[in-house]
C-alpha cells in the first residue's frame, strides 16, 4: 500500500468523473437538474421569441411540457419501479434469516424492509429512524440456504457503520470498472481503485469472519459466487435470446433458472470453469482476495437442500422479467407482452444456434486469414486453439472445455436437421425421431479430442436433410411393428419425387472398389466360375460393378420397388435381381456363395435385429468363401444418429461365425465419419 496513493474524497470524485459522472448524486435529484435545464430553455425561448398570435403563442408552452414529461417517463423505470417490495409476511424465513443475522450484528433496527432486485446480488443501507433497507437478488434467494444467506446478510450490515461515502464509491467504482476493462477502456486510476477496494473487502470480511465463522463465511461466499455465474449463463443461453421490445419480456426467468440448478446440475457443471475462471481471468486483487478468504478450488458446489425462498408471486417475478429486458434494451412498456420459454418455437432455438454457428465461423476466418469452414473450427479445436476464437459467449460456462463451446452450435445445427429436438431447458440432451438421446456436449467435447462424430457439419439449419425420409418412414413403420416396411416406402416415394434415398449416389461404394481390384489376380476373369450375392441390393450399382469381374451375381432387396428399379435402370444386365427378406432368406442360399458383400445394409435395421441379420449374412459363405462388410461404426455404447444404427465393435467381430474366421478389420476414421471394411472367410471343407 506504500505506493498507492491515500483514499481521499477528491481522488474518489476523480474516478467517479471518469466512469460515470451521471451518477452523481441521487436520481431524483438527477432528473430535477435535467427538468430545470429544459425549462430554463422554454422560459428563454418564450422571452426570445416575439409574442405569437393565438394558437402558435401555445406553441412554446406545448414543447416545454413534452419536453417534461418525456424526461419523467425516461426516468420512471429507474425508481422503485426496478426494485419491488418484497412483503416479509409472505415469507417467514427470510424473516428469521434476517433477525437473527441482526442479532449475530449487534445491530436492532427499527424497521427492516427487502426490495427484490433482479440481479444476483445484495446491499444494505441505514434509512431515516434507525431502519434498514436491503436489496436482495432473487437469484441469492433461491440458490442459498439459511446459513450461507445469513452470512452474507451480516457482511453487508457490518458495512452500513463502517464504510464511508468514499468507500461505498470505491466499491462500486471498482465493480463498474471490471466491465470496462474487458471492453478495453483503460482507466489511470485503476491499481489504486483496485488496491483501495481489495483493503475495504478484505477488512470487511475479516470483520464477519468472526462473527459467523471463517469457513462459512467461505462456503457462503463460494456458493454465492457460483450462483452469480450461473444465473448470467443461464441469461446469455435462454433469457436474453428469447426477448427483445417486440417480442416481450420472459417471464419464468428465475422458476427456470431454479429448475436448472436444482434439476439439471448446473452449479455441479459451472464449478470446474469457475474456478479457473477466478484463477486465471479474474483481475489480481478479486482474485487474491477470495484465495485467502479460502477460496477452495475443485471442491464440489452442492445444491442448497431448503433455499431461503423457492419463488414468489408471479407479479413481482414478472416485473423483474420486466427489468431484465429493461435493463438490456432500455425497453419499458406496459404493453410489451410477457411469455414463457417453453413459448418459444423450437425453430426460434435452432436459428439462435445458426447466429452463433456464424460467429464463431467469422472469428474462426479472422484467426486463420481466410474463410473458414465448420471442419477448419473442428480443426482449430483439435490442436487447442479454441479458446483464441473471440466471439459472444458467456464465459464462465458449464461446458468442460472451450472446444465445446465453438463446436456445439455446428453439432446443434446438424443434429435439427436431421429432426432431433429437446426440451427447452436440456437442450444438451437432443432426442432423435426414433427416440434415440443424443448428449452434443459429450459429443462436442469427443471431436474436440480429435475422434470421429459420424455427423456433416455444413450447411444451415434450414437445409433439407439427405436422411430425413429415412428417418420419418422409419419411424412410422417401427411405430407400426413392421422393421422393414419402410424400405419399400421409400424406394416407391423415391420414384415419385416425394422422398430421397440417402444411399443412391449412382455410383458403386468406394470402399467396394478400393477393395476389389487389391486382391490377387484382379481382372475381368476373377469371378469366372463363381458366384457373388450383393446383400440388400438397393438400386444395383455395388451388383452391376461385381458383375464386370465375372463374377455370377445375385443380388436381393426386401423392397420389390427397388429391384424392379434396378431392372429398369440396367436393362442389359446379367445379375439376377430378386426380393427377399435378409431375416427369412431362401432355404437354398445356404452356404452356396463364393463372395458375399454386405455394404451398410444390417446397420440400415434396428439394433435387435442386427444378431440375426448377421447370423444370416454369414450363412451365405461357402467353404472357400469369403464375405466383405461395409459398415459405419461406432464406439461399443456411442451415440446411434438412427437410422441407420451403426455397427460396434463386437457387432462387427461377430460376423466370424457358424464357422467364419476374420480375415481382416480396417478401421477407417475421419473427422466426420467411422467406417469400418472387414473380411471373413469360410475355410474350405476338408476332403
Amino acid at each position: 500500500m506504500k505506493d498507492v496513493p491515500a483514499l481521499t474524497k477528491w481522488r474518489t470524485l476523480v474516478v467517479i468523473l471518469r466512469v460515470t459522472p451521471g451518477s452523481l448524486g441521487p436520481e431524483w435529484l438527477q432528473l430535477l437538474v435535467r427538468l430545470a435545464a429544459v425549462g430554463a430553455v422554454g422560459v428563454g425561448f418564450l422571452y426570445v421569441v416575439p409574442p405569437l398570435e393565438f394558437p402558435v403563442s401555445l406553441l412554446p408552452p406545448a414543447v416545454l411540457a413534452t419536453c417534461l414529461i418525456s424526461g419523467a417517463m425516461a426516468w420512471w423505470p429507474r425508481g422503485r419501479w426496478r426494485y419491488p417490495r418484497l412483503p416479509l409476511d409472505d415469507h417467514p424465513r427470510l424473516r428469521r434469516v434476517l433477525d437473527s443475522a441482526f442479532e449475530e450484528a449487534g445491530w436492532r433496527p427499527t424497521s427492516v424492509k427487502v426490495r427484490l432486485s433482479a440481479w444476483p446480488r445484495m446491499a444494505a443501507w441505514r434509512v431515516r429512524r434507525d431502519g434498514c433497507l436491503f436489496y436482495l437478488g432473487l437469484p441469492l434467494l433461491m440458490g442459498l440456504d439459511e446459513d450461507d444467506l445469513r452470512a452474507l446478510v451480516v457482511r453487508e450490515i457490518n458495512l452500513i457503520p463502517s464504510a464511508s461515502w468514499c468507500m461505498r464509491w470505491i466499491l462500486r467504482l471498482n465493480f463498474m470498472d471490471g466491465g470496462r476493462e474487458a471492453e478495453g477502456k483503460s482507466l489511470p486510476q485503476r491499481e489504486w481503485l483496485r488496491e483501495h477496494a481489495y483493503r475495504i473487502r478484505s477488512d470487511l470480511w475479516s470483520t464477519t469472519a468472526e462473527v459467523v465463522g471463517r469457513d462459512l463465511l467461505a462456503h457462503a461466499t463460494r456458493r454465492a459466487y457460483m450462483v452469480d455465474s450461473a444465473f448470467f449463463w443461464h441469461l446469455d443461453r435462454y433469457a436474453f435470446p428469447a426477448m427483445s421490445p417486440e417480442w416481450g419480456y420472459v417471464s419464468d426467468i428465475y422458476q427456470s433458472f431454479l429448475w436448472k440448478i436444482r434439476e439439471d446440475g448446473l452449479l455441479a457443471r459451472m464449478q470446474p470453469n469457475v474456478d479457473v475462471y477466478l484463477a486465471e481471468k479474474l483481475y489480481r486483487h478479486e482474485a487474491r482476495l477470495f484465495q485467502e478468504l479460502g477460496w477452495n478450488a475443485g471442491e464440489p458446489v452442492e445444491v442448497a437442500a431448503y433455499p431461503v425462498v423457492l419463488g414468489v408471486a408471479e407479479k413481482l417475478e414478472r416485473r423483474l422479467g420486466q427489468v431484465v429486458l429493461w435493463e438490456r434494451t432500455k425497453a419499458a412498456n406496459s404493453r410489451i407482452p410477457s411469455h414463457s420459454l417453453h413459448d418459444v418455437p423450437w425453430d426460434a432455438w435452432g436459428s439462435i444456434h445458426e447466429h452463433g454457428r456464424a460467429m464463431v465461423i467469422a472469428a474462426a476466418s479472422t484467426l486463420l486469414g481466410r474463410e473458414a469452414t465448420a471442419r477448419d473450427v473442428v480443426q482449430l479445436a483439435v490442436d487447442g486453439r479454441a479458446g483464441e476464437l473471440s466471439w459472444e459467449h458467456a464465459e464462465p460456462c458449464p461446458h468442460p472445455s472451450p472446444a465445446v463451446c465453438v463446436l456445439i452450435p455446428f453439432f446443434d445445427g446438424a443434429l435439427r436437421r436431421m429432426g432431433y429436438v429437446a426440451d427447452v431447458l436440456r437442450q444438451r440432451s437432443l432426442v432423435g425421431p426414433l427416440g434415440d438421446t443424443v448428449d452434443v456436449v459429450a459429443l462436442a467435447d469427443k471431436a474436440g479430442q480429435g475422434l470421429p462424430y459420424g455427423l456433416e457439419l455444413g450447411g444451415p439449419v434450414t437445409e433439407r436433410d439427405r436422411d430425413a425420409d429415412s428417418r420419418r418412414l422409419a419411424a412410422e413403420s417401427l411405430a407400426a411393428g413392421d422393421p422393414t416396411g419402410w424400405f419399400e416406402r421409400l424406394y416407391a416415394e423415391s420414384e415419385t419425387g416425394e422422398a430421397i434415398v440417402p444411399w443412391d449416389s449412382q455410383s458403386p461404394h468406394p470402399l467396394l472398389v478400393e477393395w476389389l481390384p487389391m486382391r490377387p489376380g484382379s481382372g475381368s476373369e476373377v469371378g469366372v466360375g463363381r458366384r457373388a450375392l450383393v446383400v440388400g441390393c438397393g438400386l444395383g450399382d455395388d451388383a452391376e460393378y461385381l458383375s464386370r469381374f465375372g463374377y455370377d451375381t445375385v443380388a436381393f432387396d426386401v423392397s420389390e420397388s427397388a429391384v424392379r428399379l434396378a431392372k429398369e435402370r440396367f436393362p442389359g444386365s446379367t445379375v439376377d435381381y430378386r426380393a427377399a427378406d435378409l431375416l427369412a432368406p431362401p432355404a437354398e442360399w445356404r452356404q452356396a456363395f463364393d463372395l458375399v458383400v454386405e455394404v451398410m445394409t444390417v446397420q440400415a435395421l434396428p439394433e435387435h435385429l442386427h444378431a440375426p441379420a448377421i447370423a444370416s449374412v454369414a450363412g451365405f459363405v461357402r467353404p472357400g468363401g469369403s464375405l466383405l462388410v461395409i459398415a459405419s461404426a461406432r464406439e461399443e455404447g456411442g451415440p446411434v444418429f438412427a437410422p441407420p444404427w451403426p455397427l460396434t465393435p463386437s457387432e462387427i467381430a461377430s460376423f466370424a461365425s457358424d464357422g467364419l474366421v476374420e480375415d481382416r478389420i480396417e478401421d477407417l476414421r475421419d473427422p466426420e465419419r467411422h467406417r469400418c471394411r472387414a473380411t471373413f472367410r469360410r475355410p474350405a471343407a476338408l476332403r
